[in-house]
């Protein structure tokens, strides 16, 4: 009997350590997880679960972690596993987050009734109330179908290429390409090298060659930006960092920020933060109204209804800036909101995951009337929309022709830009101005 009693008390402690020594490992996680680390964060709870110990929150983090990298076979799996197992346990995000990932993979069947749960798990959600109005979008989103013609962007390259934004006579965009140097810096959202922005037929210097704009770029991000039409303004999002150096938030977080800079004579001058940015929070992806007198961009600052929302502010006759007024409703949602523009048309096209898609992002229409965003929002439709994350679109009315970028698997790299003619323009029927 002592025995038995002995082999207990010593199998007891075994399962104890393990349990502390995987707690640990968990903490460790879940700090990288904080910081946005989300490869690393992967690593660790990957281990974690090899050992048999799961949480709730593990596989939650876990799957977001998978879901923020556009991992959707993986998010699948932990979604999966976190709702089986812990049922109604689970909150109604991730069961959003499961059913827009199975929508992403082409199970719509199984996303319809899983977004369906969460729509009866919500009441103020906007989404949900988009979900139980919205019942035929997918015969909406066939309406609005195959008005483009698209094909791949000739500088794509096997990374990261996205963010297009017209430029004199050319583009610019942003690459995490290898440029040759040696001694790369890497962060670890996706551990891929940080992204500079280029310039491609933008001057006569550029001899058709994807040229680096080495006056913006800095050992950090670049990514979105846009120009003013003479070309002497360009407003671009960068990491927290001015002046050499990189400033963290109380989590230890490097946030977003957009810059402007101006160029005379050819010479580029005057680098300056918005002064509506904050080391708290994020302010990225800028795109400028047809009279220029107006920025969008996208931001999770303390008003914004979800992950991120998108904004406006006026831009002032001496450059200053007004206060920046989230769009609310019908465009921004509980989810992400991003990468904004605004055609010669006053139309604002913007990616979302919170309205109704083909999964991942979509990208969406607005009509702007009398200063205020119209009703209905449209799903621009296939193929520039696809079960993937498709985003970053721009067009120019005067030929109809655009970009935009998708991490589609028929791409060259991880996000890739495509060149469009739209050969139909989207019908905004029943336009009601926004009381």
């Amino acid at each position: 009997m002592s025995n038995k009693i002995l082999l207990t008390s010593l199998l007891t402690v075994f399962l104890l350590t393990m349990t502390f020594a995987q707690e640990k490992r968990v903490i460790k996680g879940n700090k990288k997880y904080a910081e946005y680390s989300f490869n690393p964060a992967i690593d660790i709870y990957k281990k974690v679960l090899d050992k048999g110990f799961v949480t709730s929150d593990l596989l939650e983090k876990l799957g977001n972690s998978y879901y923020f990298n556009a991992n959707y076979e993986e998010a699948e799996k932990i979604y999966k596993q976190l709702i089986e197992t812990y049922g109604s346990e689970v909150g109604p995000e991730y069961f959003f987050r499961y059913g827009q990932t199975l929508k992403t993979l082409g199970d719509y069947t199984n996303s319809d009734s899983i977004l369906a749960r969460f729509a009866d798990m919500t009441s103020n959600d906007l989404r949900s109330k988009i979900l139980k109005t919205s019942k035929d979008y997918k015969e909406e989103i066939a309406r609005n179908s195959g008005r483009y013609d698209i094909e791949l962007f000739e500088y794509n390259s096997k990374y990261s290429d996205f963010a297009p934004a017209f430029y004199k006579e050319g583009l610019i965009f942003s690459s995490d390409r290898d440029t040759g140097n040696l001694a790369r810096y890497r962060h670890t959202w996706n551990s891929k090298d940080f992204l500079d922005i280029y310039k491609v037929n933008a001057d006569s210097s550029s001899n058709n060659l994807v040229v680096k704009m080495n006056m913006i770029n800095s050992r950090l991000h670049e990514s979105t930006s846009v120009a003013t039409k003479d070309g002497n303004t360009i407003y671009f999002t960068r990491n927290n960092f001015f002046d050499g150096k990189s400033t963290k938030d109380e989590e230890g977080i490097i946030r977003l920020k957009i810059f402007r800079i101006n160029s005379k004579d050819g010479e580029w001058s005057n680098l300056e933060e918005l002064p509506f940015n904050s080391d708290n929070y994020s302010v990225a992806h800028p795109a400028l109204s047809p009279d220029e007198k107006t920025l969008y961009f996208a931001s999770d600052m303390p008003d914004s209804k979800g992950e991120s929302d998108i904004y406006k502010v006026t831009i002032n006759e001496d450059g200053t800036f007004g206060s920046p007024i989230n769009l609310g409703t019908p465009i921004n949602t509980e989810s992400r909101e991003t990468f904004p523009f605004v055609s010669s048309e006053n139309v604002l096209y913007f990616s979302s995951d919170g309205h109704p898609g083909l999964g991942g992002l979509d990208i969406f229409a607005a009509k702007i009337r009398f200063g205020d965003y119209s009703k209905p929002v449209l799903n621009v439709g296939e193929p520039v929309n696809s079960n993937r994350d498709d985003f970053s679109y721009i067009v120019n009315y005067d030929n109809k022709k655009g970009y935009f970028a998708s991490n589609r698997s028929e791409g060259m790299g991880a996000d890739d830009i495509y060149g469009f003619l739209e050969t139909r323009p989207l019908n905004f029927e029943c336009l009601q101005p926004i009381t």
